[in-house]
């Protein structure tokens, strides 16, 4: 959307992506502008075509929520495998034992890289 105002152009454009911001409703519109303060504009309609409205979708948005889903799941996974591991009467090695474990595989590791 471009917008003059004191014989500037400036093109409106959204916050977190940096797209041109497009309005699928004049009504949406009209508010969007009514709340910058801006009550008096002109529509060129010259551009329109009707087909864009039915194909317009906001791809940022479907990867965001698509992206929202996936962690939400995994956390719910995530969280059930902690409680199963903490619901576990008998754990498999006790931490002193772990970490004495994990201890000579580090020096392993670190003779083995010099």
């Amino acid at each position: 959307m471009q917008v003059s105002i004191n014989d500037q152009e400036h093109i409106l454009t959204a916050q977190r992506s940096g797209n041109v911001r497009l309005f699928k409703k004049l009504e949406t519109l009209v508010s969007y502008l009514q709340g910058l303060g801006i009550e008096y504009f002109k529509v060129d309609t010259s551009g329109y075509d009707p087909k864009m409205l039915k194909t317009y979708q906001r791809p940022d948005r479907a990867q965001a929520l698509k992206l929202a889903h996936e962690a939400a799941a995994y956390e719910t996974w995530f969280n059930a495998q902690v409680e199963a591991s903490l619901q576990d009467p008998t754990p498999v090695v006790e931490d002193d034992e772990a970490r004495r474990l994990f201890a000579a595989r580090r020096a392993a590791l670190k003779a083995r890289s010099h």
